[in-house]
């Protein structure tokens, strides 16, 4: 039960985060200083996984204990974007010579948040009379770009 409802938030993520555009104080375009290694870690990754793409994520990288149930590729694909919502690059989270190590914090960390995101959603769904008919917060809603949440409006 809990990988398909994290599979259901993992994708109502992608969604959003694919969908969303996120305001900023001025019409400049904002730099994301680490798209590029970022860039170049997803194609490596992408190259690993080539023809499993649509096989569980489970079955095709190691030591997941948060996630699973959806196809390799979503993985991808969300971790970039986390990445990029937190502005940090890859190595923010992983030892990116191993992916699968447990070495640095952020890793568990990273896994914490997304707990607290699913059971934020689950308690924003049992709110009646919400605009939205998916409410979703997820890493976006508080880093906005930034590793720091921010505490006040700007």
């Amino acid at each position: 039960m809990k990988i398909f409802f994290t599979s259901l938030t993992l994708l109502g993520i992608i969604f959003w985060l694919a969908n969303c555009k996120v305001p900023t104080k001025s019409a400049a375009v904002v730099s994301d200083p680490y798209a590029e290694s970022r860039g170049k870690h997803v194609a490596a990754i992408n190259l690993l996984i080539k023809g499993r793409e649509q096989v569980s994520v489970d079955s095709v990288f190691q030591n997941l204990k948060v996630l699973g149930g959806f196809p390799a590729e979503n993985l991808v694909f969300a971790m970039d974007k986390w990445a990029q919502a937190l502005g940090v690059d890859c190595s923010h989270c992983h030892n990116t010579g191993n992916w699968a190590s447990d070495e640095k914090p952020q890793k568990e960390i990273a896994r914490q948040m997304v707990n607290m995101g699913e059971l934020i959603n689950a308690e924003l769904r049992k709110i009646p009379g919400l605009k939205s008919e998916r409410p979703t917060v997820n890493c976006i809603t508080c880093h906005r770009g930034a590793l720091k949440p921010a505490l006040r409006m700007q």
